[in-house]
């Protein structure tokens, strides 16, 4: 017999043996679990110190630093976490939180108690402090230790907003006082130690973020014994991850969700709406004697305002960028489910505030422009669940030009962005952005309250209703003050209100099954804990 018939005779005898092994070990294959579930994001300002970071940056925390209360991942309500339970005192102004016990630091750093809440809203407080809520925490007059498992928050005034302000959904995260006063700032820089069901294992800058799992953790186990933070700021490079299999789940704009979907992926949804874009007039501080206020800012003139509104076709852009998802947004920050919310806005935004380029012209030429030549610049940056801000500026340039404004983009870092709103240095510019909703009271403080950090548009009035809203607790009182403040914004076209939108993200459904998550928490991408495994 010759060799190759041979072979073949002996290949024949063995071929139902052979294709089993060779089934068994391609099932192997498919089946094994991903060890490490990485994630892939646009990018934020990169720290540990969560005392300077703004709330869409949190995504990087949240797997392993904890709050004292949680948001449902369904309902979005506000939950027991370290806190087991909480209440306040008829005035608003004492809030008491009853701690849980037993509760451990990563790497042998003792329990959570009193003292580390003492020392997290100390760091809150700092000089270097510019967290989004930072002027909240700043209004604790006294935060009184009962004995290690009660704290009370003493407040200058009211704070109806403490839920929130102390849950997943802001930037309160609590931390060892024992790591502090062992290793310092520069030890906790090295490796922060929490109490989340994700230990920190590392960072390497503008590159990850590794955490591994918590095997014994009070509440939580993932599925996942490991997880990782990439940032890819290109979203070219964001889709090429998830279609090669180095990334699981990730951030996409819209526009590219399509691609990833035709090649197999699928589109995971926070359970709430919960992101609104608008773009915001740089410049905006007309209190009396403000510094920063420049008076030949074009957009000073309400007429403009209005014309810049009347210049964009929301329906087109809806269509377009955001694949046909959302709904409109008529006041930003607004919602039919928060305090002062007005249903004439929806009746009277189709005649005040959409698409019409030939009355935009009109008001443009009643403001003097032309003959005066109107220059705009317009801002365009990415952030966690923000991937469509680019296009959006990009967009929104097209459309000025339309009616005679000369309008150019300006691509920036997120950082510089946050540090030009901070320092009120935005006179320049337009600047969209995609945020977060949360109580109304906390939106007019951070957007419209001269001590806030958006200052996005501050008057007389929006400061004088502000104050009044913050110094009562009757429920009647707190929806009329906070109506008011909202017709104001309504009326003066104080920004341009675009689109609610929930937030999504891509994941390949080899490795994840699913992902419940509200949507409303610091960083938008929450509950790392509660993605599901594929079986």
């Amino acid at each position: 017999m010759r060799r190759s018939t041979l072979v073949k005779s002996t290949l024949s005898m063995h071929v139902p043996f052979l294709l089993v092994l060779l089934v068994l070990a391609l099932a192997s294959t498919a089946a094994a679990p991903v060890k490490r579930l990485i994630f892939a994001s646009a990018g934020f300002p990169e720290s540990n110190r969560f005392w300077i970071i703004g709330r869409p940056a949190h995504l990087q925390f949240d797997p392993f630093l904890e709050t004292l209360l949680d948001i449902d991942p369904k309902t979005g309500e506000f939950i027991p976490r370290l806190a087991e339970k909480w209440q306040a005192s008829p005035d608003l102004k004492e809030w008491t939180f009853f701690l849980r016990k037993g509760v451990q630091f990563h790497n042998g750093f003792g329990e959570f108690t009193a003292k580390d809440v003492v020392h997290s809203h100390s760091l809150m407080i700092r000089e270097d402090a510019i967290a989004t809520l930072t002027g909240f925490w700043r209004s604790v007059e006294e935060l009184k230790v009962v004995d290690d498992y009660q704290v009370v928050f003493r407040m200058k005034r009211p704070a109806a907003t403490m839920p929130y302000a102390a849950s997943r959904a802001a930037d309160l995260r609590m931390v060892s006082k024992a790591q502090w006063d062992q290793e310092g700032l520069e030890g906790f820089d090295k490796r922060p130690v929490g109490t989340g069901s994700y230990r920190y294992v590392g960072r390497q800058l503008g590159q990850s973020i590794t955490y591994e799992r918590v095997e014994n953790h009070w509440r939580e186990k993932p599925e996942f014994q490991e997880l990782e933070i990439k940032i890819a700021r290109e979203e070219s490079t964001r889709l090429a991850l998830l279609l090669t299999g180095e990334a699981h789940v990730g951030d996409l704009p819209r526009e590219l969700q399509q691609k990833a979907i035709d090649r197999g992926m699928k589109i995971l949804s926070s359970q709430l709406a919960t992101d609104w874009l608008s773009v915001y007039f740089g410049g905006q501080f007309h209190l009396p004697g403000d510094p920063k206020f420049q008076a030949e800012v074009p957009w000073h003139d309400k007429r403009v305002r209005q014309a810049l509104n009347m210049a964009v076709n929301r329906q087109e852009l809806m269509e377009t960028i955001f694949t046909g998802k959302g709904d409109r947004m008529y006041v930003s920050g607004f919602q039919p489910y928060l305090e002062g919310w007005n249903p004439a806005w929806k009746e009277q935004f189709d005649q005040l505030y959409s698409y019409n380029p030939a009355q935009a012209k009109a008001l443009l030429a009643q403001a003097g422009y032309p003959p005066k030549p109107l220059k705009v610049k317009i801002l365009s940056y990415v952030s966690p669940g923000e991937s469509e801000l680019p296009q959006v500026a990009e967009a929104l340039g097209i459309y000025l030009q339309a009616v005679g404004i000369d309008a150019t983009l300006e691509s920036l870092d997120e950082a510089k962005v946050n540090s030009m709103v901070r320092e009120k240095a935005t006179s320049c510019c337009l600047q969209p952005n995609i945020i977060g909703l949360r109580p109304t009271e906390e939106w007019l403080r951070l957007a419209h309250h001269s001590k806030g950090t958006g200052h996005l548009f501050e008057d007389e009035f929006l400061e004088q209703k502000y104050l009044e809203l913050t110094q009562t607790v009757d429920p009647q009182v707190r929806e009329q003050l906070a109506r008011e403040m909202g017709d104001h914004l309504f009326e003066a076209f104080a920004d341009i209100p675009l689109v609610l939108l929930f937030n999504e993200v891509v994941a390949d459904p080899k490795v994840v099954a699913e992902w419940t998550y509200p949507g409303t928490g610091a960083g938008r991408s929450t509950h790392f804990h509660l993605l599901k495994a594929a079986k």
